[in-house]
């Protein structure tokens, strides 16, 4: 009985470990996710601070907003979103900062479009958890994502910093 209990436990942890995705995959969505973002038109604006105004998709929600950031939550998620506005959209300044800041990043890929010097940046925290940071110029968005859900994730932050103005 005890066999045949370690067998099938060797066969569920078999099972659901072919069901997650590769390293190489994760990379490979989160990617091309986030530059499909870039490259769209701007989503429509419907948040407003004090200095700049954006998108933000239904399911967020501002926590709290200081001068130039702004903490916003998905669920039990935080993002925070930083505006530079000395700096412009094809300022690489907040990008050559985080490539100083960590030498082995998980995927660094920048973007060029129009005057704008996008980029997405992420970094391993642990066995399933990244710090993701997306950005354009000295606009960017940073937050924490399990790996099922990075290229969702870095897709929406795309959208909202690439809405801001």
């Amino acid at each position: 009985m005890r066999i045949f209990s370690c067998f099938l436990s060797a066969i569920v942890l078999f099972i659901l470990t072919g069901c997650m995705p590769s390293s190489e995959e994760i990379k490979k969505d989160t990617l091309e996710n986030t530059e499909q973002a870039f490259l769209s038109k701007k989503q429509e604006i419907n948040e407003t601070s004090k200095q700049f105004s954006y998108y933000l998709p239904e399911d967020f929600q501002v926590k709290e907003t200081k001068n130039f950031n702004v903490l916003l939550e998905k669920g039990n998620q935080s993002f925070i979103l930083f505006v530079n506005q000395n700096e412009e959209e094809n300022s690489r300044v907040s990008y050559d900062t985080l490539v100083e800041q960590y030498k082995d990043p998980f995927i660094s890929e920048t973007f060029e479009r129009d005057h704008q010097f996008g980029y997405l940046f992420v970094v391993k925290v642990d066995k399933n958890l990244y710090e993701v940071t997306v950005g354009i110029g000295g606009i960017k968005l940073t937050t924490e994502s399990e790996a099922h859900n990075l290229h969702d994730d870095a897709q929406v932050m795309m959208e909202i910093v690439k809405s801001v103005q």
